[in-house]
């Protein structure tokens, strides 16, 4: 019944192994569950690199997170052999993976006991499994049939109830329906999102979850009536803005966490030049270079493969749980600031995808969308502190998000 709102398409992922031209075993911090560290120390041949390999947590431990593994000066697991496998896996099996190693790069969590595997992009092999495929989450109806069920739900409230996850599902088909509503602009689509998200927090925050329904059936009429078009075509365009912000967060917070990642560095090389930067002049000599990158060759490029950024969203929905955050406890996190943290993932991967655009010109193709999609998430997927990018400059507002998305 719920198989439509999963991912499905996760299932068909395959690891490339040594036959992968990245290599998932460097740069990033990798948990051993405690059940594997006990292994290790049963192990009469693993214990001498207990202490030599490994750290064990002391702050916030738990069965899934009890030691790291250390990694060598060139930022590689002491494990990993030379032709690119794991020699623990090679040497004892695959009992001996820490269960990070064994999942990745499966974020596997478990909605109403039904267990989900979405998949993190910072694996090129899944990064291209998700963005290239025109029917990841396939339909049977188009245009404002999708969104008959909501519009038939009654507009006074249901009795009161205090279940948290009683509309999750209802609330996930919503958000998955409208980012691939093609009826709407991309970032119209996000817009209108980001004030659902707005309401569903009040509503969470209050715990009046029997509020739900008719939120969903109030968002579903507006986005078939287009009452908000007017004023989404008003909200001016915001050039600089959109590459003061590549700049100071992408570039700021990029090179400051992730300095070891090149490729990340050479995506950004890309973006200088697609938008002329000199950095003996301000930002705002790059906007001609800009809004002439996104008419000339982004949009035309993304016009043809409309489906690249859809999966992008779609796959976020489901790896963070959106909008309620990494697999629902006994709290839900703030729908608004869930959006707010896919708003900031999308804007800078757009605003960096145009701005390659302009460099490759009728040369850019979806080789250079993997490739960036799957730099950021080495990134932000495996950092918390990306969060710390939602206090630019009142992003908050639902205005300069809009603005910031708008070309």
């Amino acid at each position: 019944m719920l198989e439509h709102l999963r991912p499905q398409y996760a299932k068909a992922f395959r690891c490339l192994a040594a036959r992968c031209e990245d290599n998932c075993c460097r740069s990033w911090e990798i948990p051993v569950d405690r059940d594997t560290y006990l292994r290790y120390q049963r192990n009469p041949a693993l214990q001498p690199h207990l202490a030599q390999y490994f750290t064990l947590i002391t702050e916030g431990a738990c069965e899934r997170r009890h030691a790291l593994i250390q990694f060598t000066s060139s930022s590689t697991c002491p494990f990993l052999a030379t032709e690119r496998l794991c020699s623990l896996q090679q040497q004892y099996g695959a009992d001996y993976l820490p269960e990070t190693c064994v999942c990745y790069p499966r974020n596997p969590h478990r909605i109403d006991g039904l267990l989900e595997q979405p998949l993190s992009l910072s694996c090129i092999e899944a990064a291209r499994l998700v963005l290239l495929n025109p029917q990841l989450m396939p339909r049977t109806e188009a245009g404002p049939a999708v969104y008959a069920r909501f519009r038939a739900l009654a507009e006074e409230p249901v009795a009161a109830d205090s279940r948290q996850f009683r509309y999750f599902w209802d609330v996930r088909e919503f958000c998955l329906l409208l980012v691939q509503d093609r009826s709407y602009p991309l970032w119209q689509r996000l817009f209108i999102l980001g004030m659902f998200c707005r309401r569903l927090g009040e509503i969470v925050g209050t715990l009046q979850f029997q509020f739900v329904p008719k939120l969903l059936h109030d968002y579903a009429e507006m986005v078939c009536a287009a009452d908000l078009r007017p004023v989404m075509d008003g909200i001016p365009i915001r050039a600089t803005a959109q590459v003061k912000m590549v700049v100071e967060v992408a570039f700021g917070y990029l090179r400051q966490h992730k300095p070891e990642l090149c490729r990340i560095h050479e995506c950004l090389q890309d973006f200088l030049q697609g938008v002329g930067y000199r950095p003996d002049a301000g930002l705002e000599s790059c906007t001609d270079h800009y809004i002439n990158a996104f008419t000339n060759y982004y949009q035309p490029f993304m016009e043809r493969h409309p489906y690249l950024l859809e999966n992008y969203l779609i796959n976020h929905i489901f790896r963070v749980v959106f909008p309620f955050g990494q697999v629902p406890g006994k709290v839900f996190e703030p729908p608004q600031r869930e959006f707010l943290l896919m708003c900031v993932e999308f804007a800078v991967l757009k605003g960096l995808l145009i701005g390659m655009a302009g460099h490759y010109r009728d040369e850019f193709c979806v080789d250079h969308v993997v490739k960036l999609a799957q730099c950021l998430a080495k990134t932000w997927e495996h950092d918390a502190t990306i969060g710390g990018a939602l206090n630019w400059q009142g992003l908050s507002d639902s205005n300069c998000v809009a603005a910031l998305l708008k070309n």
